[in-house]
C-alpha cells in the first residue's frame, strides 16, 4: 500500500513536471486590490540644447490707433504792422425800391363835445365837456364884437349859453356867447389831465428771465415793442425806465394816480407753485412795497399760466412816492421762467 501511494505522488509529480513545459495559460483572475502610492521620485536633469537658426521675418502688424494731438507750440513773435489802407468812397448807389406801405393805425378814440363854459372867481375859463372832463383854458380877455376888454374887466360871472367856440391854427381860443359877448385866450395850449401808455416788451422774448426758487425778482421792459403806444398828459414826457422795466412817477404831481395793468407769462418748474407779485415804490428810510398773492400754477409744471387780467392802483401822495421808481416784482416757490408781454398804464394828473 505504501509502495502504491508512492507510486502515485511520483507519476502526479512527473505529471506535473511535464505539464511546466508546455505554454499553458489559465484564465484572467479578478482584479487584484488598488497596491499603495509609491514614493516621489527623484528630479529629473534638465539638459539644454543648442540654439535653433534664425526664424524668418513676420509680416507687418495691424496699423494702431491714432496717438492723442500734441501740446500747443511756442506762440510765435507778433508780425509786423501793415500799412494804413486807402479809404476810397464809392459812387452813391440807385435809390432803392418804395417801401410797403404801413399797416393802418389804431383807431381814433370818439370825439367829445363842449357842454358848458364857466368863467369863475379868478377870471379862468373852464370849459365842461360831455364825457365829464374839464380843462382850465387860463384867463380871458374880453371883446363886445369889436372892442376888447384887457385882463377881464366888467367880465360878467357865471354860466353862459354857447354861439360857437373855435380854435385857431395859434391855438387862440375864441368862445362866442349868447349875450353878444366874445372871450378870446391868446396863445391857448390844451391842457391835458388823462393819458396812457401801453409799454410792449421784447427783451424776453428771445431770453425769458430766470426766477430763482422763492425770490424777488424785477420784471424787465424795454418798451421797444411793436404794439408800444404813448399819449401821457401835458407836461408828461416818459413813465418808463428801459433799462430796468421801472415806472417812472416823478413827472407826476402829487395827487396823480396811475392804474397798472401787468401782461407776463410765467412757467414753473414744480407743479402747485406759489406766485406773488409786488411794486417796491419809494426810498432809503421810507421805502415800502405793496404786495398780493396771485394764485397757486397747479395745472402741471413746465406750463405756460399767463397774467394779464389783474389791474392795481398807485396813488402818488407824497414826495417819496413821486422821485422814486415803482418796481414791479414776482417771486414764484420751485423756481421758474417768466416773459413780459408789457403792461399797460392809465394816467390820472392831478390838476
Amino acid at each position: 500500500m505504501t509502495d502504491f501511494a508512492n507510486n502515485v505522488a511520483i507519476i502526479k509529480a512527473v505529471v506535473a513536471k511535464e505539464l511546466l513545459k508546455k505554454d499553458f495559460t489559465g484564465r484572467e483572475g479578478k482584479k487584484g486590490e488598488k497596491g499603495d502610492k509609491g514614493e516621489v521620485g527623484k528630479d529629473g536633469e534638465s539638459i539644454i540644447g543648442p540654439q535653433g537658426p534664425v526664424g524668418k521675418s513676420g509680416s507687418d502688424g495691424i496699423q494702431g490707433p491714432e496717438g492723442k494731438d500734441g501740446s500747443d507750440g511756442v506762440k510765435g513773435a507778433d508780425g509786423l504792422d501793415g500799412k494804413d489802407g486807402q479809404s476810397i468812397e464809392g459812387p452813391q448807389g440807385p435809390q432803392g425800391p418804395v417801401g410797403k406801405a404801413g399797416s393802418d393805425g389804431y383807431e381814433g378814440k370818439d370825439g367829445r363835445s363842449v357842454k358848458s363854459v364857466k368863467v369863475n372867481n379868478d377870471n379862468m375859463l373852464v370849459v365842461t365837456y360831455d364825457d365829464g372832463d374839464m380843462t382850465i383854458a387860463g384867463k380871458v380877455s374880453v371883446t363886445n364884437k369889436t372892442e376888447v376888454i384887457q385882463n377881464g374887466a366888467g367880465l360878467p360871472l357865471g354860466h353862459f349859453a354857447l354861439y360857437s367856440v373855435t380854435i385857431d391854427d395859434d391855438y387862440q381860443l375864441t368862445v362866442r356867447c349868447n349875450n353878444n359877448k366874445t372871450f378870446v385866450i391868446p396863445t391857448l395850449r390844451p391842457i391835458d389831465i388823462g393819458g396812457f401808455a401801453d409799454y410792449n416788451d421784447t427783451s424776453t422774448s428771445t431770453t425769458p428771465v430766470t426766477l430763482l426758487d422763492d425770490t424777488w425778482t424785477s420784471i424787465p421792459n424795454n418798451g421797444e415793442g411793436l404794439f408800444t403806444n404813448i399819449k401821457l398828459p401835458t407836461g408828461v414826457t416818459r413813465m418808463l425806465d428801459p433799462t430796468t422795466g421801472a415806472i417812472l412817477l416823478d413827472e407826476l404831481p402829487i395827487g396823480s394816480s396811475v392804474i397798472i395793468r401787468m401782461d407776463y407769462t410765467i412757467i414753473n418748474t414744480t407743479n402747485n407753485a406759489s406766485l406773488d407779485f409786488r411794486y417796491t415804490l419809494g426810498g432809503g428810510s421810507g421805502a415800502y412795497t405793496l404786495e398780493t398773492t396771485v394764485n397757486r400754477l397747479d395745472k402741471g409744471s413746465g406750463l405756460p399760466y399767463r397774467q394779464a387780467l389783474v389791474a392795481h392802483y398807485i396813488y402818488v401822495g407824497d414826495n417819496n412816492t413821486k422821485d422814486n421808481p415803482c418796481q414791479p416784482q414776482v417771486k414764484l416757490t420751485g423756481g421758474g421762467t417768466l416773459v413780459n408781454s408789457g403792461m399797460v398804464l392809465e394816467v390820472r394828473k392831478a390838476v
